[in-house]
């Protein structure tokens, strides 16, 4: 699932300008709750049938955002950089790819085939409509020309097609899944992508950190990978319901993946500010190889 959405409405309404409106107080509040009273939300405990992938992608992935825009460049050149001298993956994974293509788009000439997860059936769904759509103009364009210069990615001549087919192809490695981070198989990819996930399903630390040993112990020892996360996240609203967020630093991302074996380990802070939504500090960038745990 996705940090990515627009904050509460009693955030919202306070960045902007310092007070609540009394006709809504009682709705802010509610939303407000779930962090007031726990501090320590669990994944099972967040609604994730509820979640709307198209008011999340509304929100999040309907233009091209300057932050994401550094992550494209950071990560892009991260693959290109670990593919100059490694053979192509044969299976490629995003875990919790929520409403979001651009992680897939990310390993596409690197990888014969791509398994999309995620754990709401909504998303599940979403996904899969998504990658099958034929309808013009394809809404990842201008994602796609954020990349189409860079070498290996300026050899893709249809990536709409190619991303269908390496997607939805005759692979048990490939598709589209439901399938919880917590559950992932061991050592079954040799490249893979994590964005917005491990922060934005808890507000347990024990959870984060767990969520981040399922991504790394997914890949084979030497699998390239790039992760994103919300940095100091206060959980987030999507279509009027509340999931939880863990407020997380760069030094916790590195601890954490240090911890399961990463190599290689680059984790950056963003320059660009945040500009998604209220209620974060920034979005962290990690990218490294997979290592013997």
């Amino acid at each position: 699932m996705l940090d990515r959405s627009a904050s509460a409405s009693w955030l919202t309404r306070n960045a902007e300008t310092g007070h609540t409106e009394t006709g809504h107080q009682a709705d802010d509040l509610q939303l407000a709750l779930p962090s007031m009273v726990d501090a320590r939300v669990r994944n099972a405990q967040a609604p994730w049938a509820d979640f709307s992938s198209e008011e999340y992608y509304a929100h999040n992935y309907k233009s091209v955002q300057a932050e994401d825009q550094e992550i494209i460049e950071r990560v892009s050149l991260f693959f290109i950089e670990a593919f100059a001298e490694r053979d192509r993956a044969q299976c490629a994974i995003d875990v919790g790819s929520g409403s979001n293509l651009y992680p897939a788009l990310l390993m596409l000439p690197w990888a014969d085939h791509i398994q999309l997860t995620d754990y709401s059936p909504r998303n599940v769904s979403w996904l899969g409509e998504e990658i099958r759509e034929d309808r013009s103009p394809w809404a990842w364009q201008p994602f796609w020309r954020q990349l189409q210069g860079y070498a290996g990615y300026d050899r893709i001549s249809e990536p709409r097609q190619q991303l269908k087919a390496a997607c939805l192809g005759d692979h048990d490695l490939a598709g589209v899944k439901r399938q919880s981070v917590f559950e992932l198989p061991r050592a079954r990819w040799q490249l893979g992508t994590m964005f917005f996930v491990a922060e934005s399903i808890t507000e347990e630390f024990t959870e984060f950190r767990e969520a981040i040993g399922r991504f790394v112990g997914a890949l084979q020892v030497g699998a390239p990978f790039a992760a994103a996360f919300m940095a100091g996240s206060l959980g987030y609203e999507v279509d009027g319901t509340w999931f939880p967020a863990l407020k997380v630093t760069g030094d916790d991302v590195r601890e954490c993946l240090e911890k399961f074996g990463a190599n290689s380990l680059n984790v950056y802070m963003n320059e660009t500010s945040p500009g998604v939504r209220p209620g974060y500090e920034g979005m962290i960038v990690a990218t490294g190889i997979a290592g013997s745990r």
